[in-house]
């Protein structure tokens, strides 16, 4: 049987590639080669799924992800989903952690309908430190240091805030505003040397997919190995090498219609992947022949060739 979160990455690149063209394909079939085959009426399309990241580096967070893989399969909440953990994340463990994010995960999955996505809740720290009263400056580290700015608008004098521990803020930036809120309403409290740790939620995608790709069922997760940035410039480049010369021998071969390639990546947010930039700046030998190529980030699909009309 195929990997998991291969086929249900293929099946979410398929339905993407079915809005596209007004056409409704259904994922068919995997191929002794590692490709998935999808078929509208007349039409096919032989998909071959590209993972940017290497699980062999980090052995035991691999044994970890698959374990709680398989715990959440066998849990209550039932149907096809994708937990999508965060640069530098990594699923729990230990006890009583691992129970905890079993429960959280359940409760963010449980109400979702076919085709439908949450977020997932997790609690942690942040702490912040008042260095100077002069200025009007926060230095940000972690998963908040793209906000900076926003955080400097709230708090007079210079402060450092450590938001290591939080890989991924809220996407609703309604969430993200009354979080710099709280942390200007806290830096007021604080003298010259004084710091205040605070406790608020990091926030990890889940997916359910529309319907079960290929009769499978159960939870896949993706998760980069912890120890490793997924998204710098060099492991990267050189993964998106790899991987489409293994991707070109998987659809070797394969009479198809469209051949496509699906990059499943780890980034924070979809909109902040530059996997395109990339791919664009290589030896187009690497991806001749492949009409559709397209990131799957966070659960979203973001084309970067498209088949010719």
């Amino acid at each position: 049987m195929a990997d998991r979160l291969d086929t249900y990455a293929a099946a979410l690149l398929v339905e993407w590639f079915s809005g596209r063209t007004g056409r409704a394909y259904t994922l068919e079939q995997a191929t002794g080669s590692g490709a998935f085959l999808a078929r509208a009426e007349a039409s096919t399309v032989a998909v071959a799924v590209a993972k940017l990241w290497e699980p062999e580096a980090d052995p035991a967070a691999e044994e970890a992800r698959a374990s709680m893989e398989e715990r959440l399969s066998a849990g209550l909440v039932r149907g096809p989903f994708v937990v999508w953990v965060p640069p530098r994340g990594a699923v729990p463990s230990d006890e009583p952690d691992a129970s905890d994010f079993v429960q959280r995960v359940q409760q963010a999955a449980g109400p979702l309908q076919p085709g439908g996505r949450a977020e997932v809740e997790l609690p942690v720290s942040v702490q912040m430190a008042k260095m100077r009263d002069e200025g009007g400056y926060a230095s940000v580290i972690g998963g908040l240091s793209r906000w900076w700015t926003l955080i400097t608008e709230r708090v007079n004098g210079t402060f450092h805030v450590n938001s290591a521990k939080m890989r991924r803020a809220p996407q609703s930036s309604q969430r993200r505003e009354a979080l710099f809120d709280q942390i200007g309403a806290l830096s007021k409290g604080l003298e010259t040397g004084q710091a205040v740790e605070f406790e608020t939620v990091e926030a990890w995608t889940v997916q359910r997919l529309p319907y079960e790709p290929l009769g499978q069922s159960g939870f896949a997760i993706a998760q980069a190995p912890p120890k490793i940035d997924p998204g710098e410039g060099t492991l990267v480049r050189r993964l998106v090498r790899k991987r489409l010369k293994e991707a070109q021998s998987a659809l070797e071969g394969v009479e198809t219609d469209t051949k496509a390639v699906a990059l499943a990546a780890i980034f924070d947010y979809a909109e902040h992947e530059n996997i395109g930039s990339f791919v664009k700046s290589m030896d187009p030998s690497l991806y001749a022949g492949i009409g559709l190529l397209a990131a799957v980030v966070d659960g979203e699909v973001g084309p970067i060739f498209l088949p010719r009309a």
